[in-house]
């Protein structure tokens, strides 16, 4: 960790210098009095949550008969959490219980037949659960909260740096449109999965009028599938820095930098090399820029978002260069029934040319957010084009659906099918990201899936999910059968006291 902090921090002078002085605005949910002064009462928030969860895959037919890609399991967790905000200082503390039952124990081969066998690899045995610490973290700022330090175990996504997790998020169309297609494309929590992820550390956030900038240092706790979450992984060190501006409540640009390494004690290496090994050996930064923006068009709203990072660095003593872009563009009717929300995009991640010469050219999602992206979390956004159409909508107050269809194929031949979100243990063989063989060809699939979204009370909501993939050439080549269905239901209570 000690060599990692002097990175970030040059990282962070570099990006905070430009950042000019304006008319002071309140950071998004700062509590501030009648007259536009802070707050300097504390406030005191609580919540509590319980997610419970049924999930059904019928993954592609495996070549072999041991092994079953046909099964249902189902989970619970239940969380807690204070916040504790005054005028100089913020207090928080999360706690979760996680149950899981039913997993598959013969749903692997080849690799993790969709969710299932990766929690039932982590615990050896048909169910998990925890009970652990999901957030605790102390926080020293300004009255004017312009300038503020945190340390402690937090939550962390980039991309939302502008909306600190300890404010209350804004509802912008920007900050909507950001959450859905923006937010964890390099650093995520992994929210949906059961365990989640957390990050223990410190961040730094400093917020001028419109303009912020920040930087944070992390080790990474265990999560994701990995019962033991209030584990950290010692070995795995994360660094980041950021600056953006707000352009009013209708666009916002980003630059950020992330640097990450690995020193993991897991002996499977996710890329196209096929070489044993001990243990991991990356140090990997990115660096790149974000715009996105919404603008008043006829009887709606048009909107955009394009996205960009370069990575170089070290890959298993291999020099790593890669690239990752991202375009995406929407328009929704605000007057229509229903307010129809139509949106398409493409994103392109590179892949390895030559497993044998010494380069590293596969764009390595570091702790990506997958299912942002990848409903299905069938594929992780490495080596990999991905063009898309979506189509949201409200046919009711309590009622949103989502509809997406998303053409998938590999950026190389030569490189290899990835599927993951990212690390998850401090040792083992699974590094969080698995590969399959392209079996030399670049057709992954389609897959066409949708999302409801039913709230029958201001507590209690009901959300469901369908996914179809049809396999192209790189699923025939390692499954007999190319067809996958996948689906879960889910049950939400949650209930929130306080401002």
């Amino acid at each position: 960790m000690r060599r990692l902090l002097p990175v970030v921090c040059a990282i962070a002078v570099t990006l905070v210098s430009p950042v000019r002085a304006q008319e002071a605005v309140p950071a998004p949910g700062m509590v501030q009095e009648a007259d536009g002064s802070p707050a300097v009462d504390p406030e005191v928030s609580a919540a509590v949550s319980n997610v419970t969860r049924v999930e059904s895959w019928r993954f592609f037919e495996p070549p072999g008969d041991a092994v079953d890609p046909n099964y249902t399991f189902f989970g619970n967790r239940f969380d807690t959490y204070l916040r504790v905000r005054g005028s100089r200082f913020d207090l928080s503390g999360g706690f979760s219980y996680v149950r899981v039952e039913h997993l598959p124990t013969d749903a692997i081969g080849p690799g993790g037949l969709g969710t299932g066998p990766f929690y039932y690899v982590a615990s050896g045995i048909p169910y998990s659960y925890q009970a652990s610490v999901k957030e605790f973290t102390a926080s020293v700022h300004t009255r004017d909260r312009r300038l503020g330090v945190t340390v402690g175990r937090m939550p962390y996504m980039s991309g939302a740096e502008g909306e600190p997790f300890n404010v209350r998020p804004a509802d912008t169309r920007v900050a909507r449109l950001r959450r859905l297609r923006l937010d964890g494309r390099v650093i995520g929590t992994f929210d949906w999965s059961f365990y989640q992820r957390r990050f223990d550390g410190v961040r730094l956030d400093l917020v001028r009028g419109r303009d912020y900038a920040g930087a944070g240092a992390f080790l990474v706790s265990q999560g994701g599938f990995e019962e033991s979450t209030n584990l950290t992984i010692p070995k795995l060190q994360v660094g980041t820095a950021f600056a953006g501006r707000r352009h009013g409540s209708t666009a916002e640009t980003q630059v950020f930098a992330a640097v990450y390494r690995d020193r993991r004690e897991i002996d499977i290496r996710p890329d196209n090399a096929n070489v044993p090994v001990d243990a991991a050996d990356v140090t990997v930064w990115a660096a790149g820029a974000s715009h996105l923006g919404t603008r008043a068009l006829a009887r709606g709203d048009a909107d955009w978002l394009a996205w960009g990072a370069l990575q170089g660095g070290d890959w298993y003593g291999q020099t790593h260069n890669a690239f990752s872009l991202a375009g995406e563009a929407g328009y929704r009717w605000r007057e229509q029934p229903g307010r129809p929300w139509i949106r398409a995009g493409v994103s392109y991640a590179s892949g390895d040319g030559n497993a044998r010469d010494d380069r590293h050219g596969t764009f390595f999602p570091m702790l990506q957010d997958t299912r942002t992206y990848a409903l299905s979390m069938v594929y992780a956004h490495a080596n990999l084009r991905d063009v898309f159409a979506q189509a949201l909508a409200e046919p009711h107050a309590r009622l949103r659906v989502r509809v997406d269809l998303h053409r998938l194929d590999l950026a190389r031949a030569s490189d290899r099918w990835y599927q993951g979100s990212g690390a998850t243990a401090r040792e083992g063989r699974f590094f969080g990201f698995s590969t399959r063989p392209s079996s030399g060809a670049r057709s992954l699939g389609t897959i066409l899936e949708g999302t409801a979204d039913v709230r029958v009370s201001r507590y209690w909501s009901v959300n469901g999910y369908m996914g179809r993939m049809w396999g192209g050439p790189v699923v025939r080549g390692v499954f007999s059968g190319d067809r996958l269905f996948y689906w879960y239901v889910e049950n939400v209570l949650e209930l929130r006291l306080g401002p």
